[in-house]
């Protein structure tokens, strides 16, 4: 069984050091690249073990050059129903994996932004810890007990993806809750700031985006 699997999306890649320094401990790893992500990573020496779309970003020579290297090609038709990102996500489900890291879907167009963070609610109806992830930071959406660890000083931010989310308790956070909810639509839960480690997150009902930032002080327009 594939413990940690990588979807490399096609949409911002990043600073690809980080992404590097982030997947080389990974053990037991599959890359899966969502079409023309596979020529991105092929510019960083790079080679995924699968790619999946309907190959209208990939030059015909290098998807042969992929397939001569033993890449597992899964070639869609162009008017599909779903993204590229979606579709690398159900091959990954059928693996299942112990976790799921998507590289690549923050950034750029709000509407892929906000499609590929509704697939997590779909990865969290079948059970599997999936995860975006770029230099900035993580979202994932949380389980009933979630503890945050070594990340003092830093930046979360929780948004509820269901209409309510109920009995919220957050111990180590510059600004606890006690058992409070926090319903869509409202701000409240942006830019908290852990103050002690483990900061842990807990609730009772609904669906809970995290969203945690790495680095104490270190957002996208900072660096602009």
């Amino acid at each position: 069984m594939v413990k940690n699997i990588i979807i490399v999306s096609n949409g911002r890649f990043g600073d690809f050091s980080f992404f590097k320094q982030k997947f080389a401990a990974l053990e037991n790893r599959l890359i899966i690249c969502c079409d023309g992500a596979a020529k991105k990573l092929r510019q960083y020496g790079m080679k995924p073990d699968v790619i999946i779309g309907d190959m209208d970003s990939l030059e015909t020579k290098l998807v042969n050059e992929y397939e001569k290297e033993n890449v597992e090609i899964v070639r869609y038709p162009a008017n599909k129903d779903y993204t590229d990102t979606e579709l690398a996500l159900d091959y990954a489900f059928n693996l299942k994996p112990a976790i799921v890291y998507i590289w690549g879907a923050l950034g750029g167009r709000i509407d892929h932004i906000l499609a590929n963070v509704y697939l997590l609610i779909k990865a969290g109806q079948v059970g599997i810890n999936t995860r975006l992830i770029d230099e900035f930071c993580e979202a994932f959406i949380a389980r009933e007990n979630d503890a945050i660890t070594d990340a003092v000083g830093c930046t979360v931010s929780l948004l509820p993806l269901s209409d309510e989310v109920c009995g919220i308790t957050l111990s180590g956070f510059a600004y606890p809750l006690s058992r409070e909810n926090l319903c869509m639509g409202q701000t409240r839960g942006l830019s908290n700031i852990i103050k002690e480690s483990p900061a842990v997150i807990e609730y009772q009902s609904g669906v809970l985006l995290i969203v945690c930032y790495w680095r104490k002080n270190l957002f996208p327009e900072t660096v602009q």
